[in-house]
């Protein structure tokens, strides 16, 4: 066939596919599901205002994520700690499992979030993908807001959409922007989390074979 019927691909498709695949090879992936709410933003507002003052949300959602970087900041000393004495490590990480524990049981009863439900996403140190209704155009900056299941675990950050997805499943695709160390952590804990149920699950459906 003559490569005059071939349609021309456009530059912004050119480069959405090239960053969809680099963001591919270089982190790993998986399906999750997960709460999520985003808001359409001008491009300036990344690095000029904090994602978090975009959402209405209560003191709860704002308290478990100070949590979760107070433990982030602990960690190295309850580490050393716990090298010193087992006990006393094994301890202070059983305290900190129950507040986590309580903190997010109340995040779960909160009445503004009552109406959120999970969906499915993929997700990535880089970026995520989701189902968008309507479609997101490709440059689209957006703020976002996501809870990972079941820690609560809460990221506020911003995001570009980078293409979108015609084949099932149809998803727009998200890159990441100027996101903070402390919540990357958290979506690579949470990934190695969610990988070492994957191979559980695996391992059992096999042994029950």
């Amino acid at each position: 066939m003559s490569s005059e019927h071939t349609p021309p691909i456009s530059p912004a498709a050119e480069t959405a596919k090239a960053a969809d695949g680099a963001e591919r090879r270089e982190y790993f992936r998986v399906e999750d599901r997960a709460l999520l709410r985003y808001c359409l933003v001008k491009p300036e507002a990344v690095g000029g205002t904090p994602a978090d003052n975009l959402f209405d949300d209560g003191e709860l959602f704002w308290l478990l994520r100070e949590l979760r970087n107070v433990d982030r900041e602990n960690h190295n000393v309850l580490r050393a700690l716990a090298e010193q004495n087992r006990e006393l490590g094994g301890y202070l990480r059983t305290i900190n499992r129950k507040i986590e524990l309580l903190a997010s049981a109340v995040l779960a009863l909160d009445p503004s979030r009552a109406n959120m439900r999970p969906q499915e996403i993929s997700l990535s140190e880089g970026g995520l993908s989701f189902l968008a209704d309507p479609k997101l155009a490709i440059g689209t900056t957006l703020a976002l807001e996501l809870t990972l299941l079941p820690e609560q675990i809460g990221i506020v950050c911003y995001g570009e959409v980078i293409a979108n997805r015609d084949e099932p499943p149809a998803r727009s695709v998200i890159r990441f922007l100027q996101m903070g160390d402390a919540d990357r952590q958290q979506i690579a804990r949470h990934i190695f989390q969610v990988q070492i149920a994957a191979r559980r699950q695996q391992q059992s459906t096999q042994d029950d074979f």
